[in-house]
């Protein structure tokens, strides 16, 4: 891929780990612009914990020596980081072994895989996201719990402001920059809200091409917490960062395109076509054993806790925001399937990866879904897995998900989830500290 014109003097280098976390490093353009060996980095970043260490079992069995990955960058990528330094720009890359093949548990990778199969069928998915976060006071080490910012007039929020001007405004130098530098490094953010909880905000991006959108979610959540830091906030995308607080969630909206571009998804009399059906019934079908990867924390599951306004389950609806698959009222052309049970935590590369393995599942099998509930399903459970633990069973049972995403990658990440769950298991807790202190 040709690489750019005017690059910055500087770039940083970006691939995310399992978490969804950027890794990289940052180098000075004139050693890519002049042509020879890609850089490297240590492979190892791949295995790598939210915690810090590395999942040793995977490492021994796909990287014994340690080795280095090479970092290709995609240049379709390439934006200015405004929000640094004007001398600073960044790549995503791909991950590729010494043989210049792609490395099957690079997150981008598995995305990739997934849109093949599309591709070879003639299909073009598109995606639009809907993302919450939470404006936080920047934690110091030790605290026990993440607290809401203030408003920039000095005031704490209380929660129970959603879609309310005046909360929004209380962010407003904040919501202004994150505008401004998103329009700045050509991201395409469609929307502010402010969300129920005390300094919760939601944004949603332009629909587009899955990867285009998965590459631009990662890039939008790198500047939501670098336009933080610049206002003394901590942006956390945590699932569930305070008992008291809703959860903050993650709205995935799918369309499917054939080659001329048109709908495949295009309601027919306000009802739900063929193909938007059958992918429905895929996602109910196998969202179940894919769920890691929408909810892949520990913490994520403590969302689905209490009465928050938030659906737990596979039953879908036409406008039915109870549900947890919507086919939102609109435009016949603009038909689609909202899914409303991820986390605000997923990697959006495996979280897209996920939803469209499960619909193609669906369209391949012709699947029929349930009847669309025309009912309150607040309370309505169906048998998503209701731990990380549960989940990761799930997942390693999976055999048509070991097709589609790679049975290398979910090896890798079933060993990094269950090196951090064996890291939070002996760990002390605020809560044992409060009550078994005491009481025993």
């Amino acid at each position: 891929m040709t690489i750019p014109k005017g690059l910055a003097d500087r770039i940083d280098l970006l691939i995310t780990d399992a978490n969804g976390v950027p890794r990289g490093k940052t180098i000075d353009s004139v050693a890519i612009q002049a042509g020879g060996n890609l850089p490297r980095m240590a492979e190892a970043v791949l295995f790598q914990c939210i915690h810090g260490t590395y999942a040793e079992e995977t490492m021994d069995a796909f990287n014994p020596k340690d080795e280095d990955l090479i970092l290709s960058p995609d240049w379709s990528t390439y934006r200015r980081t405004p929000w640094k330094e004007d001398s600073v720009g960044q790549v995503i890359c791909e991950a590729l072994d010494k043989e210049g093949e792609p490395l099957p548990y690079d997150c981008r990778n598995v995305l990739k895989q997934v849109l093949a199969r599309y591709e070879a069928k003639g299909l073009v998915p598109i995606v639009a996201p809907e993302i919450e976060f939470y404006l936080m006071s920047a934690p110091k080490r030790g605290d026990q719990e993440l607290e809401p910012g203030a408003g920039f007039d000095g005031r704490d929020e209380f929660g129970g402001e959603a879609f309310s001007f005046d909360a929004l405004d209380r962010y407003g130098p904040f919501v202004s920059y994150v505008q401004e530098m998103s329009a700045a490094a050509d991201l395409a953010l469609a929307a502010v809200v402010h969300e129920v909880g005390a300094g919760q905000i939601e944004l949603n991006v332009r629909h587009g091409p899955a990867l285009s959108i998965a590459d631009q979610m990662v890039l939008l959540k790198r500047l939501v917490k670098g336009c933080a830091l610049e206002h003394g906030y901590l942006a956390s995308f945590m699932s569930k960062p305070s008992a008291d607080l809703p959860g903050s969630g993650l709205h995935l909206h799918c369309s499917l395109e054939n080659q001329s571009g048109e709908n495949l998804f295009s309601l027919v009399d306000e009802k739900a076509p063929p193909a938007l059906r059958q992918f429905i019934a895929g996602l109910q079908t196998y969202l179940p054993e894919v769920f890691a990867l929408l909810a892949p924390n520990i913490n994520s599951y403590k969302r689905f806790a209490g009465d928050l306004s938030m659906p737990i389950n596979l039953e879908w609806g036409y406008d039915n925001r109870t549900t947890g698959l919507r086919v939102p009222y609109g435009p016949s052309e603009e038909g689609r399937v909202e899914t409303r049970v991820i986390g605000a935590d997923a990697n959006p590369y495996l979280l897209i990866a996920a939803i469209l393995a499960a619909g193609l599942l669906g369209i391949e099998e012709a699947l029929d879904p349930t009847v669309a509930s025309e009912e309150d399903c607040w309370e309505v459970t169906t048998n998503l897995p209701d731990n990380l633990d549960h989940a990761l069973s799930n997942l390693a049972e999976s055999k048509k998900m070991a097709e589609l995403l790679g049975r290398e990658f979910l090896d890798v990440f079933a060993s990094i989830k269950r090196s951090e769950l064996q890291d939070y298991n002996v760990r002390i807790s605020s809560w044992e500290v409060s009550y078994l202190g005491s009481m025993l």
